[in-house]
């Protein structure tokens, strides 16, 4: 085992004789220049010899100190360019990325899979949130959003959506014009997102209800869904999946607009090669979605409905 000094008297000791100042090495240290007097002194008691001599203009190293500045130099470089490397390859590795939960759920998660296996040296860090993240602050890489994308940044355009009426198929075969009914409450009042009133309004159509039921947020609404206690007013992007395999189908083929999915990057992480990696893995699977999407449509015709209007969830 190393016997050594205390750590901070010998970085102390490291800057002074590297400056050949006490206050030039305290602004480094970010520290009083009586503290780093201070560990100079517990430096030369723990040793028994002095290090530093302090003339009334300058100061000086001893023949012990100058002996023994060289070494520690070299040892601080030597550590510096080791955790630099470090974080060179972990920030080139390591990916941060964020996006809504319900997006994460019913999109994103099902398919990451697919670029791990492609990019086994990337390791992802997923952050789900309905909050807009400063990427810079939180140190997050890639944001994929939802709402109204920036007018300069159509590039950037993973997929526009729109909402139709989704409902597991045993739910749908047996509704016969007669529907349960689900709803959920927009996170982001500002974005007026589609609810069923205006589904209804826009569509011209109308069913008869038998229950409703409000969740909290879209991804316990897709539970509900799942679990067959209704029709969910949903993205046709994020039943893509559940279209595509036939467990779920749609009421009709109306639809009323959504907005986009976006991809905004961290300026710094721009020139990161996982996030120029993953930006274009998430671009190729959006096109892919997009035809999925179409596919199922037009091989998909689900019932219209027809009873009269009654009062659907907001």
């Amino acid at each position: 085992m190393r016997r050594l000094p205390p750590l901070n008297a010998i970085r102390a000791f490291e800057a002074v004789a590297r400056c050949l100042s006490f206050s030039a090495a305290a602004d480094e240290l970010g520290v009083t220049t009586t503290a780093v007097s201070h560990q100079i002194r517990h430096l030369e008691s723990y040793l028994g010899f002095k290090l530093i001599v302090r003339n009334p203009r300058d100061i000086a190293l001893t023949p012990a100190g100058a002996e023994m500045f060289p070494k520690l130099r070299e040892g601080f470089d030597l550590l510096a360019e080791a955790f630099s490397v470090l974080n060179v390859d972990i920030e080139k590795n390591v990916l941060r990325v964020t996006t809504t939960r319900a997006f994460a759920d019913n999109w994103l998660l099902p398919r990451l899979s697919r670029f791990l296996a492609e990019n086994p040296g990337i390791q992802v860090e997923l952050v789900t949130d309905d909050a807009v993240r400063d990427l810079s602050s939180d140190r997050l890489d890639v944001a994929i959003r939802y709402g109204q994308s920036p007018r300069d940044a159509a590039d950037s355009i993973l997929f526009s959506d729109a909402y139709r009426p989704i409902g597991r198929k045993d739910v749908i075969e047996n509704g016969s014009g007669t529907y349960p009914v689900i709803g959920f409450y927009w996170n982001n009042k500002d974005l007026d997102g589609p609810v069923w009133a205006r589904w209804a309004h826009d569509s011209a159509q109308s069913f008869a209800v038998a229950s409703v039921l409000n969740c909290s947020d879209e991804s316990a609404a897709f539970e509900a869904l799942d679990q067959g206690l209704g029709l969910l007013l949903c993205s046709n992007i994020l039943a893509a999946d559940r279209l595509s395999a036939g467990t779920h189908q749609s009421l009709g083929d109306l639809q009323i607009e959504g907005f986009q999915y976006y991809i905004v990057t961290n300026h710094a992480s721009r020139a990161k090669p996982a996030a120029k990696v993953f930006i274009t893995w998430l671009q190729a699977l959006a096109r892919e979605t997009a035809r999925q999407v179409e596919s199922t449509q037009e091989q998909q015709r689900g019932p219209t409905g027809g009873a009269d209007q009654q009062e659907h969830p907001s």
